[in-house]
């Protein structure tokens, strides 16, 4: 897939989802959430300037599940509309980067940066939720904005869907 992500210059993005096959149906799976990863990465020192970017990998990779204890709301919800039910489930990972651009140098060859940038989310689960509950957490790369900064900065967002179900194994 592709975007324009800045001064109509087209970029190849690999790593979305395939929305169309990622179902998040509520009353079968009810625990989700969303997060943006912004950043800005510095191109290593032994790569060349950055004339312009050409595509961006991304992964996520799950390192850490959890459930932990939190605050119970007592069923009123904020204004967002969040009901805190004294179970979350923490998610950290890493997300795993590859951009490749041409190089500002007269033979314009191209070149890769890698970056591994750790995240942490949480979804709100059910309040009876057992403190050692195993969840198989899917994630979903809806979108990544990128942008040169200068000849030796990305900036980059990433926008990240997750679902979780108690499963056990998780396949």
């Amino acid at each position: 897939m592709s975007c324009k992500c800045f001064d109509n210059q087209v970029i190849d993005v690999i790593g979305l989802c395939d929305t169309d096959n990622f179902n998040i149906d509520t009353t079968t799976t009810p625990n989700w959430t969303e997060i943006s990863i912004p950043e800005v990465l510095a191109i290593p020192p032994q790569k060349p300037d950055i004339e312009t970017i050409d595509k961006v990998f991304v992964k996520v990779k799950i390192i850490s599940k959890r459930v932990v204890e939190t605050p119970d709301s007592a069923g009123g919800d904020n204004a967002e509309g969040t009901q805190l039910t004294g179970r979350k489930l923490i998610i950290e990972g890493i997300l795993k980067q590859k951009v490749v651009y041409t190089a500002n140098v007269p033979r314009q060859t191209v070149h890769s940066a890698h970056f591994d940038i750790p995240f942490s989310a949480f979804i709100v689960i059910d309040g009876n939720t057992d403190l050692d509950a195993q969840f198989c957490v899917k994630p979903c790369v809806e979108d990544v904005f990128i942008k040169a900064l200068n000849d030796r900065e990305v900036f980059k967002n990433v926008t990240v869907l997750f679902t979780a179900v108690p499963l056990i194994p998780c396949p």
